[in-house]
């Protein structure tokens, strides 16, 4: 079910994810630095405050409309309630910065970012709604009209000469498309309640992942703001969009694995217990560096020719230097949530995850404030890597103690070992800046790993193939 599901969530985020790298090679064409900067600067603030006031209702969602699939209506209208009160909330918070905001081009910038925060948290909330009821094809085409209309609509208007307001509204337009079209007949009949049994467990579940995922933003996103601050809004876009090469590509595919294999441990956990829960764990994790060990290898090793091809020449100079050190950023990102924060989620203590994170929010902005006046964006990208490694050997470290979750070493070596030999296999190509010459040495990349697990027998791959051929 697991391999099912994935290749299933593959194709659901696989086409989303392949417009949304498309993007940015589109828009670092289109845009200077400062207004492609800008546009960073507004993702993040209304990413930040997504996490805040939004992410603890996504997340009770999915971890509990598995118990509640015979009868979800009093689950989805405290849900419900809940978003409305803090759509409520934003809104005014929105409406004070616009009006105390001295600079017009941002008070227009942050008059959009309120409803482009609302779309976005309504259509992450229905994402999470066909996750749970482990509806793929309608995620896909959910994330597909969104990507699909977002990209289209924004290139026209940056066309068109609106810049920075151009890439917004093609945005939040994308946003409403796609959380509107298919989410409608899950929310026929359902009104608004608050169960008092149901916002206690959401309150208890839910709340703690706000400071969390408010935190771990901190570690994520505020490097652009300390960019901005230190050197300047053209910086802060050029360290964006070579920040967001990496992270796209690898966080989609970890992200492919964590949306078919967290609903089975949950739902693993709740009808068969803690060690089955543990066991579908431990097959997750493998499928999980089976897909971002070898692409994390690939993107550092080809780091210059990706720069080359995804970036536009304001920001190649700068931009590509930092996709090597952002790729490994971004796995062990990957690995630390959506491996060993898992732990803290099922065993239901998710304010360790707060500890866990706010050491790396902390670790992070110190390194901040150090690194980038001194070594630029290349120190930001550095502090990123740190924080994010010290998170993950507290998350390690501290979540046995609330729900133990293991790897499989064995499996591990294995895809270490085929990743290296896919290493070597792309060292051995002579560098170029030729798109040609770079889809060539991706093709035989992964051919070179795949026959690698093979005659590694990673997962038992043979014999699964052999009874796929019966």
């Amino acid at each position: 079910m697991l391999l099912r599901h994935s290749a299933l969530y593959l194709l659901a985020r696989g086409l989303p994810g392949v417009v949304n790298f498309v993007a940015i090679a589109v828009f670092t064409r289109l845009l200077p630095p400062e207004e492609y900067g800008r546009y960073a600067l507004v993702v993040a603030g209304v990413g930040f405050f997504n996490v805040v006031f939004f992410q603890w209702l996504r997340l009770s969602l999915l971890r509990f409309l598995p118990a509640y699939l015979e009868n979800p209506s009093p689950l989805l209208g405290t849900i419900l309630a809940g978003f409305t009160v803090e759509a409520l909330l934003t809104g005014g918070l929105g409406l004070g910065l616009v009006l105390l905001w001295p600079d017009p081009t941002w008070r227009g910038l942050l008059l959009l970012a309120v409803p482009l925060l609302w779309a976005q948290a309504w259509f992450e909330l229905n994402l999470e709604l066909f996750r749970s009821k482990l509806q793929p094809l309608r995620y896909g085409v959910a994330s597909g009209l969104k990507a699909v209309s977002a990209l289209g609509m924004g290139a026209v208007l940056v066309l068109l000469g609106y810049g920075t307001y151009g890439l917004l509204v093609g945005l939040l337009f994308g946003m409403l498309l796609g959380g509107m079209i298919l989410s409608r007949a899950e929310w026929v009949g359902v009104r608004f309640q608050a169960v008092r049994e149901l916002v206690g467990q959401v309150l208890h579940y839910g709340l703690p992942l706000t400071a969390t995922f408010a935190l771990d933003f901190v570690v994520s996103s505020s490097d652009r703001f300390f960019v901005a601050y230190f050197l300047g809004e053209g910086p802060a876009g050029v360290y964006a969009a070579g920040y967001n090469v990496p992270w796209a590509l690898i966080t989609m595919l970890m992200m492919v694995v964590n949306s078919a294999a967290y609903p089975l441990a949950v739902r693993a956990l709740e009808n068969e217990g803690i060690s089955a829960a543990q066991t579908q764990l431990i097959r997750n994790s493998t499928l999980l560096l089976m897909v971002s060990l070898p692409a994390t290898a690939g993107i550092i090793l080809l780091s210059t020719e990706i720069g080359s091809m995804m970036l536009g020449s304001p920001f190649r100079e700068e931009g590509a230097p930092l996709i090597h050190w952002i790729a490994l950023a971004t796995f062990v990102a990957g690995i630390k949530t959506y491996h060993f924060d898992l732990a803290f989620q099922l065993g239901k203590y998710t304010m360790g995850q707060v500890w866990v994170t706010g050491a790396a929010a902390l670790t992070n902005s110190v390194l901040n404030l150090f690194l980038i006046p001194k070594w630029g964006l290349v120190g930001a990208a550095w502090a990123t890597l740190g924080a994010y490694g010290l998170a993950l050997i507290l998350s390690a470290y501290l979540g046995r103690k609330v729900f133990v979750i293991s790897l499989d070493i064995r499996q591990t070596m294995k895809i270490a070992l085929a990743t290296l030999l896919m290493s070597i296999v792309l060292i051995l190509f002579p560098p170029s800046e030729e798109r040609f010459h770079l889809f060539l040495k991706v093709i035989v990349g992964i051919t070179a790993y795949v026959a690698s697990v093979l005659a590694l027998n990673v997962r038992r791959v043979q014999s699964w193939l052999q009874r796929r051929q019966v």
